[in-house]
């Protein structure tokens, strides 16, 4: 079988648009998008100079315009936090009463029992077991926590 020039470039279009899945960036994809564009030509019987320069000229101008709005709508600038800093500045209940000693005790949070320990150990003979508490930082397993709201 021998291939024409508008199915190479197909080809070629659809090898890059593959590949894009497994690089990140949307760079492939434009290029691409220029490879559409040489493959129009040749259906359309334009030279190999022409199909070089529709092909070059689409995937820049995908790359300029087509890049940055695919990548506006892919990325929306909120990293997903997880481990120990989804947790930091939440709200707490008290599962076991802090000692006024050590300021020791144990919270729960999304149904987790952590051991904890309050910032301010004057604070402890006033909590109770279901009182709120919050999370200012993480040390080790243990959670250092406030008795007043902390922004995270």
């Amino acid at each position: 079988m021998i291939w024409t020039d508008w199915q190479v470039w197909l080809a070629i279009a659809m090898v890059l648009v593959l590949l894009e899945i497994f690089v990140p960036g949307f760079v492939l994809a434009c290029l691409g998008f220029g490879a559409l564009g040489g493959a129009l030509v040749a259906g359309c019987g334009g030279g190999m100079t022409a199909q070089l320069a529709v092909a070059g000229g689409f995937g820049l101008l995908s790359i300029l315009f087509l890049r940055p709005l695919a990548q506006r709508l892919a990325f929306t600038g909120k990293e997903s936090v997880s481990g120990v800093e989804a947790i930091l500045g939440r709200e707490c209940r008290v599962s076991i009463p802090f000692h006024e000693g050590s300021g020791m005790g144990r919270c729960k949070i999304d149904g987790d029992d952590w051991r904890a320990q309050l910032n301010d150990r004057t604070a402890a003979p006033t909590l109770k077991t279901g009182d709120a508490v919050w999370i200012e930082r993480v040390d080790s397993n243990t959670l250092i926590v406030s008795t007043t709201p902390i922004e995270p």
